[in-house]
């Protein structure tokens, strides 16, 4: 098994990852002032009452109030990736991927994962991946030696435009998996056979680990 971090814009992926953007803002135009009327002072109104006293606001501890350390993002040079075989079903394939945090501090994955198939001589293969909803993303808290997973499946009957005898595609012998909001990659190797339909693979979002056996 190979694992090798590499820059992600060595190749073009079949499907760009949609970027997010949480912006704010609001209107900056200052309103015209109003013109101003001569009227004659109106006679003082009575002095309002004093306020009541009111109880002290409780505040937040002390160094509380920026993110943590746990809060950090996972980096793709302190993670690892494995992928093991799910079982078959009829026509169809499943594996988990799993994520484990090999860094000494805690970090944080939320969302799905990148991938790219490749042949065992790191020829591209079209891949297609699909981003399953529900179960939507959820912000997982990795530890130092823990694992987050998510679930791949595919099919193995070969589409329209495919061969219908033979292999519908490259067998893949590798696999490149690039973690959430990163654009660096890892690879291992894909030892889970051909993957037909167009490449198409679809994937949950990331779940707090270890993946079920």
């Amino acid at each position: 098994m190979r694992r090798s971090v590499r820059p992600a814009h060595a190749v073009t992926f079949a499907v760009a990852a949609a970027a997010l953007c949480a912006c704010g803002g609001g209107g900056s135009g200052a309103s015209p002032t109003p013109s101003r009327t001569a009227t004659a002072a109106p006679p003082p109104s009575p002095s309002p009452p004093p306020p009541e006293p009111t109880a002290p606001t409780a505040s937040a501890p002390p160094g509380t109030s920026g993110p943590s350390k746990a809060s950090d993002r996972c980096r793709t040079d302190g993670l690892k990736v494995r992928i093991s075989t799910a079982g078959p079903a009829a026509g169809q394939r499943f594996a988990f991927l799993t994520l484990t945090n090999t860094s000494g501090a805690a970090c944080h994955v939320r969302g799905y994962v990148g991938m790219l198939l490749l042949t065992a001589s790191d020829h591209p293969i079209k891949t297609n991946l699909e981003r399953l909803s529900p179960p939507g993303p959820q912000t997982v808290l990795l530890r130092p030696g823990g694992s987050a997973y998510a679930r791949l499946q595919w099919t193995v009957v070969p589409g329209e435009r495919e061969p219908a005898h033979g292999a519908c595609a490259p067998t893949p012998g590798l696999v490149w998996i690039t973690p959430p909001d990163e654009r660096a990659h890892l690879a291992v190797a894909w030892n889970q056979g051909v993957v037909c339909g167009g490449g198409h693979v679809s994937t949950t979002p990331l779940r707090p680990g270890p993946a079920p056996r």
